[in-house]
């Protein structure tokens, strides 16, 4: 499984500059950091040059996690404390979520910062894109037909007969000819920068049971 987040930095660090009065809002108001990171988490805060991008390559980490949590059949929950990073170099960290370890990988360039987790050693497929729209539902739109097109070349299938739907809990599933692909799939946007990524299960793409 596969789960995915992106960040734009100039929409942060617009949002998170202060207001006319100088009151801080964004991260850096009074108790954000300690609502959203555990103690072991603010202490790599802390230690960190940049605490920007340390911040929000974090909550992108924790975000991709929850994504894969929520696909392993997790319920769903408000409490990022409850979900641990750790850091092992530039790109690769790990999160923890109850019993649940994922591997991540963080891309970081002066655009955007994109984190990818997975809970296992499979190839996974990303691409990354300015999106064309500002409206969030046209760009939602945008990253699915992305996907369907570049997944149906990539596998030589038609994309008219390729579907994403959601289950009730939100999970994004890829459907051929109205039977689900043995494939997870996760998509994001943010700002002006959007993207999806998908895991295959095995190298052939064999029809899942739901």
């Amino acid at each position: 499984m596969v789960g995915n987040d992106i960040v734009d930095i100039k929409e942060t660090k617009r949002s998170s500059s202060k207001t006319s009065d100088s009151k801080t809002i964004g991260w850096e108001r009074p108790g954000f950091i300690d609502k959203l990171f555990t103690p072991k988490e603010q202490g790599l805060i802390t230690a960190s040059k940049d605490k920007f991008t340390t911040v929000w390559k974090m909550w992108s980490m924790k975000e991709s996690a929850y994504k894969v949590f929520i696909q392993a059949g997790g319920e769903r929950f408000f409490n990022p404390r409850k979900i641990e990073c750790s850091l092992e170099d530039l790109e690769n960290g790990k999160v923890k979520i109850d019993s649940l370890i994922l591997k991540t990988k963080t891309r970081i360039n002066e655009n955007y910062i994109f984190s990818t987790s997975t809970s296992s050693n499979s190839e996974i497929e990303t691409s990354i894109f300015k999106l064309p729209e500002n409206d969030i539902h046209q760009q939602s739109v945008f990253i699915r037909q992305e996907l369907i097109k570049d997944f149906s070349k990539i596998n030589n299938l038609d994309a008219d007969d390729l579907e994403i739907r959601k289950t009730e809990s939100g999970v994004p599933l890829l459907y051929f000819k109205d039977e689900v692909l043995n494939v997870s799939i996760s998509m994001t946007h943010h700002g002006k920068f959007g993207g999806y990524s998908f895991e295959f299960y095995s190298k052939e793409i064999i029809l899942k049971t739901i």
